[in-house]
């Protein structure tokens, strides 16, 4: 917390931040099109067919309807290495497989595939300086790229024999994830996600689109024929909102969601507060939850962790709580309105972390 005081003593910064921030879904029963027109009609909104990420997102999509719907996974990717440049080296022997996701690892000094979704360590490499780093971190291949693009650099790509030897030297004879994805399949958004279930009737059918029906079986996509109509389902918002079923204090809250995902949860504007409320609607764990919310005890403001001013809000009774009464940190609870509160930080409540999703490069 260090940083916070830091900031408290020389002043704000202040942003401005866009809209739909945290991630808003959107189920429209009177538009049942193909895939082009719906895709389309979520566009004029801002938005996407919806990407899952993992089996909650499958979980919390399916309490919208019980209708087939459009997801954003469809057919059409060309291989390309995570930073964009093209395929052109290839030490492996796998055969990219129609419907499966496999991604590139260095193992014992060979190319071997794993599934997307096993946790590994990973290199990172900054091609400006050819600089690379072994992070001995376990994360799944879509975390692995996030963590190396948050720090300016990406999962290494590999273009010819004397940078293979390089990768495999750096990697100290340790098995890491490299910056290659195996995958027909892509997600509308260009979304990174090694979410793949399919039914049993879609392992061999040849349709190029996806759809998602929660009364067959909500953690399951199902190909279907992009020419054929199903019901809207769009989405928009670039921060996952993750309910944490532990309690800790607002410290501890707060240093798990800087360890595990992107930090606690920050509502900065009506959209991102709508999108909390639509999210703790559907959650199985109970509030009221940690957020991002901590007030200054020499000076009584509140701010956002750590160096976001409070602009909008959302205080029960409208009136923001004041020294000397108040508590310092901040909760929000789906029993009150989705109203937020103060409360003293050494309770140890549920939190809601936020997670930046990472994005495929064109």
């Amino acid at each position: 917390m260090t940083l916070v005081l830091l900031l408290l003593c020389s002043g704000f910064v202040d942003f401005t931040f866009s809209s739909n921030r945290l991630r808003h879904f959107r189920f429209n029963e009177s538009i049942k099109e193909n895939w082009t027109h719906s895709l389309n009609e979520c566009k004029q909104n801002n938005e996407s067919f919806v990407t899952l990420y993992d089996e909650e997102d499958a979980m919390f999509t399916a309490n919208f309807t019980n209708k087939k719907v459009w997801l954003g996974l469809r057919k059409e990717r060309n291989i390309t290495w995570s930073n964009g440049q093209p395929f052109t080296f290839n030490k492996s022997s796998v055969p990219v497989t129609d419907g499966t996701q496999m991604c590139q690892a260095i193992e014992n000094k060979t190319w071997e595939v794993d599934f997307c979704s096993t946790p590994k360590y990973f290199m990172c490499w900054r091609k400006d300086t050819n600089n690379y780093t072994l992070v001995e971190i376990k994360k799944t291949w879509c975390q692995a790229r996030q963590y190396c693009r948050n720090r300016d650099d990406d999962l290494v790509s590999i273009s010819d024999e004397e940078q293979n030897n390089q990768v495999i030297e750096k990697g100290n004879n340790t098995s890491f994830w490299i910056g290659l994805m195996h995958d027909e399949w892509e997600w509308e958004d260009k979304g990174c996600s090694s979410f793949r279930k399919w039914t049993n009737a879609s392992i061999h059918n040849p349709d190029n689109c996806t759809t998602h029906r929660a009364n067959e079986e909500p953690r399951l996509l199902y190909r279907f024929g992009c020419g054929n109509t199903a019901y809207l389902f769009c989405s928009r918002g670039r921060v996952r909102i993750k309910a944490i079923p532990k309690k800790l204090t607002w410290e501890e809250a707060f240093n798990y969601c800087e360890a595990h995902y992107t930090r606690l949860l920050w509502i900065e504007n009506g959209e991102d507060q709508k999108a909390v409320e639509q999210w703790l609607n559907h959650t199985q764990v109970d509030g009221p939850f940690w957020i991002g919310l901590r007030q200054s005890r020499i000076f009584g403001f509140w701010i956002w962790t750590s160096d976001r001013v409070v602009n909008y809000s959302n205080w029960k009774g409208v009136k923001q709580p004041e020294l000397p009464m108040s508590n310092h940190c901040g909760v929000i609870d789906e029993k009150d309105d989705y109203t937020w509160s103060d409360e003293n930080c050494l309770v140890p409540l549920h939190f809601l972390c936020e997670e930046e999703i990472e994005f495929m490069k064109k």
